[in-house]
């Protein structure tokens, strides 16, 4: 249902009316149920279906108000399948309360991985800022600035912000 999104961008244009909106699609939750393949494919359909639709639905209701959409969740789904592959070399479990998994618990919290990860890719769909010229180390051997960059590069430029 749309009702709580409706409810907090009324309240939000009511106090301004300028206000822009980013609506984020998280991870899934309890990871350990799905094999890496099947998180993927499970991310990806609520991402290309009811994510995108809820966007959109948005958009229209309420024309001249800007809705973007952060698939911030992708961190989780790419991590996971490098786990799955063997090419994490900064992880050494799916799920642990140790800082060394991509996941704190069974539900599904993040670990520091996936919450640098997800700082990444949330700083390139707000701001724009290229990752690959920006002066941060997350201090993993993993990449990350480049699974958030090709994270933003492959999601749909209509759901982006400017």
């Amino acid at each position: 249902s749309l009702t709580g999104y409706r409810n907090w961008v009324d309240h939000a244009l009511a106090a301004n009316p300028d206000t822009r909106f980013f609506i984020a699609l998280p991870w899934l939750t309890n990871p350990g149920s799905y094999d890496a393949a099947g998180y993927s494919a499970t991310w990806h359909a609520s991402h290309d279906g009811p994510f995108h639709s809820i966007v959109d639905s948005l958009r229209e209701e309420y024309p001249g108000v800007d809705f973007y959409g952060i698939p911030y969740g992708q961190a989780a789904v790419e991590l996971y399948s490098l786990y799955d592959a063997g090419r994490l070399p900064d992880v050494q479990t799916l799920v642990s309360g140790t800082d060394d998994a991509i996941f704190r618990d069974s539900f599904g919290h993040a670990d520091e991985i996936l919450v640098e990860l997800g700082r990444l890719v949330w700083l390139r769909a707000i701001y724009g800022v290229p990752l690959s010229s920006y002066d941060y180390d997350p201090g993993y051997a993993t990449d990350l600035k480049a699974i958030a960059d090709a994270i933003m590069d492959g999601h749909d430029s209509d759901y982006d912000a400017p």
